[in-house]
């Protein structure tokens, strides 16, 4: 039964794009890995021929305790006049040392010293590395980007140097996957120069790592497809099922759209160091121990199928041992002392418990065989293997199913004679069981929103006007998502603009209307515009043109009467006015009661007596009122009787001083002879309210009218003719 791993997932990316602006957004990636990358920029000078070397620091946090490191590396930024004599280990929070650079991979070729521009210039050193620095070997000694360096990881002395390592940073990890298990902390390079005659700067260095916080999985298969493309130009649409990283989304609609993206874990590739191992005459192979940095493998449940050796060659057989250290310490001899004096022929050889044993005195070709030991009396694999170490029956079992098989295995090759040499120039790998099972990942939803761009559909318009009484408003029309509005003024005719705020005379200033209520005159050219934002990341828009405050002020009205202001029956006055600015429309008023029509002047007669003033709206629509002239009374002890002559129809007025509110009066018509041939009473509430008499029927001639108070006394007398 295959084991099938937890399922992998990818992290939500929301994202919100804008119609038109731009018309292509939504860049949307599996998160499945994540790469952080420090740099810092010491530049230490490293002093000359001494192991007394210069360090520097770059602190990591923040990888989470369950990520998973998936590579490392570090770029270089140094001058120095000979590369060959500089040694750059890295030292791990976990304690670990690497070395990264050992005097161009142990030779020692080109001219004794070189040039300033000689040195590393952004040269990656990488666990993806291929490229052996020693590649390099003549002049110029220079170590770029291209291609991606490996560690020398040379933890044995270089012949014919006296420097091996800075003071106090010896190297003793085999890979990069050895600095691994605590990546949060310290991590500090350490530099020295073993050679005299030459100088170097390290200006600046980076270290990289990617690390995974999930199963390691394909890319994502998008769903619905509509509206995705494979392309940042949307002209190539994305094809169903295709498994990418990216795609690029149009959505069809404003609004939110749910796309969804599925992912299916990798099946773990066996673990394997694919670094040649050299097998130098009668000593440890180099490196010493070679390792495996196993990841992702659940805790319990899990053993070795096989360990396969890839291309060993040596020229003795029986000389070889070889031994396979677990995370957890447990050893197992593959081969020692098998094939007697015959040489390895360049083989590949997979050790499986259920397969034959090897031959302890003939070749033994590319093929599988069980773990072999055949002579333990003489097996010893110095330190840090296990030393001197007796296993009759060797065999992968040992290392169990209920270990955890996650961490560094160690492989450790020794020759044990002098005289021959050999190597395996194509690495190692294991193989467990039982593997791991791709699965499909739950469908992970990624809201895309496309938000409705900003339009202005109506500007305000290019001049409004307002009186220093009144409130006036502009107004934008605009569509779009999320619609924000923010006013601003231009008091120098639109060379500097500021942000109008509510108060004073100002209100509605983040609406799409603005208010202004009593401006001074001062105001009067103002412009306004209005700038119209939108959900992000749609842009903004502004009002265009400005528009343009004309403040008017309120016209001044001045009224005066000509040629009285005191009338008595008979008399007329006529009321004039001037206004500036010039009127439009006219209100006189009598004592505040609207009286005559909508003209410029207003004649007065003795029934106008009253206080009068003008109200006037002038050309711009501003409205004022004018000053209070008075209209009064002409005292007088006449009676006036008018028209005199006249048909019998008349009216009769008589001046009194006293209170005219509901005054009584009387009044005796006498004709000729003497006799009174009427009589009317009436109430004034003037002083020369009118009193009506009618004498129609009494006929023509000459009659006596006699005004009297409510007693009956003889005010005053006038007479009458009667046509």
């Amino acid at each position: 039964v295959n084991y099938t791993p937890p399922a992998p997932s990818i992290t939500p990316n929301p994202v919100s794009i804008c119609v038109g602006n731009p018309t292509v957004a939504a860049l949307m990636k599996k998160t499945s890995s994540i790469s952080l990358s420090l740099c810092a920029s010491p530049n230490l000078a490293v002093p000359d021929n001494t192991a007394n070397g210069v360090s520097s620091v770059i602190s990591v946090s923040g990888i989470p305790a369950n990520a998973v490191i998936l590579s490392a590396s570090v770029k270089l930024n140094m001058s120095h006049t000979y590369p060959g004599d500089m040694i750059f280990n890295l030292k791990a929070p976990n304690g670990q040392i690497l070395n990264l650079y050992k005097y161009n991979g142990g030779t020692f070729t080109g001219p004794a010293s070189g040039v300033p521009t000689w040195g590393w210039y952004n040269a990656s050193i990488s666990s993806a590395g291929t490229a052996n620095h020693s590649s390099v070997a003549v002049a110029p000694f220079i170590y770029g980007a291209s291609p991606i360096w490996k560690a020398d990881a040379l933890n044995s002395p270089v012949a014919g140097t006296t420097v091996q390592n800075p003071t106090g940073f010896v190297s003793a990890a085999n890979a990069f996957s050895d600095l691994y298990s605590t990546p949060n902390g310290a991590w500090t390079l350490a530099m020295a120069d073993g050679g005299a005659g030459d100088v170097g700067t390290l200006s600046s260095w980076c270290l990289d790592i990617v690390y995974s916080l999930g199963v390691p999985s394909t890319s994502p298969v998008w769903t619905p497809i509509a509206g995705l493309y494979s392309d940042a130009g949307a002209t190539v649409p994305y094809v169903a099922g295709t498994a990418v990283d990216s795609v690029w989304v149009i959505p069809t609609a404003v609004g939110t759209t749910n796309y969804q993206a599925t992912v299916q874990s990798l099946p773990v590739p066996n673990p394997s160091n694919t670094n040649s191992i050299t097998i130098p005459s009668s000593g440890p192979g180099t490196p010493y121990p070679s390792a495996i940095n196993v990841i992702g493998y659940p805790t319990t449940g899990v053993s070795v199928k096989n360990v396969i050796l890839n291309g060993v060659t040596h020229t003795w057989g029986n000389d070889i041992d070889i031994l396979l250290q677990s995370p957890t310490g447990q050893n197992v001899v593959l081969m020692s002392d098998v094939g007697g004096t015959v040489a390895v022929p360049n083989a590949t050889y997979t050790f499986d418990d259920a397969a034959p044993a090897m031959n302890a005195g003939a070749a033994n070709p590319t093929g599988s065989y069980k773990p072999t030991n055949n002579d333990i009396t003489t097996d010893n694999w110095p330190a840090p293997g296990p030393g001197t170490f007796a296993q009759a029956n060797p065999a992968l079992s040992l290392f169990g199913s209920t270990a955890n098989v996650n961490g560094s295995w160690k492989l450790f090759v020794v020759d044990d004679t002098a005289g021959d040499q050999g190597s395996i120039s194509g690495g190692w790998s294991i193989k467990f069981t039982p593997p791991f099972a791709a699965c499909t990942s739950p469908a992970t939803t990624i809201p895309v929103t496309l938000n409705d761009s900003v339009r202005i559909t109506t500007n305000p318009p290019l001049t409004f006007a307002v009186c220093t009484d009144k409130a006036t408003s502009i107004s934008v029309a605009a569509v779009g998502t999320g619609l924000a509005y923010k006013w601003e003024v231009s008091s120098n005719n639109g060379g500097t603009w500021a942000t109008v705020s509510n108060g004073g005379v100002y209100s509605g200033a983040t609406t799409n209307t603005l208010t202004i209520s009593a401006p001074p005159i001062g105001m009067s050219g103002y412009l306004y515009r209005c700038i119209v934002s939108g959900a992000s990341p749609c842009g903004s828009k502004t009002s265009t043109p400005p528009s343009r405050l004309i403040v008017n002020p309120l016209p001044t009205v001045v009224i005066s009467a000509s040629p009285y202001t005191k009338l008595f029956p008979g008399l007329t006055t006529t009321l004039t006015h001037t206004s500036s600015p010039a009127a439009a429309s006219f209100v006189w008023k009598r004592d505040g009661v609207v009286v005559g029509g909508s003209t410029p002047t207003l004649p007065v007669n003795v029934d106008g007596l009253g206080n009068y003033t003008l109200t006037v709206t002038d050309v711009n629509g501003c409205v004022n009122s004018s000053n209070l002239v008075a209209i009064t009374d002409s005292a007088s002890g006449r009676v006036f009787i008018y028209p005199n002559p006249n048909s019998g129809v008349f009216q009769v007025r008589y001046y009194s001083a006293l209170n005219n509110t509901n005054l009584p009066r009387g009044l005796n018509v006498y004709d000729a002879k003497g006799a009174r041939v009427d009589i009317e009473n009436t109430i004034i509430s003037a002083p020369y309210g009118r009193m009506n008499v009618d004498l129609r029927r009494q006929g023509k001639g000459v009659y006596w009218v006699e005004v009297v108070d409510r007693n009956g006394d003889r005010l005053a007398v006038g007479r009458v003719v009667v046509l």
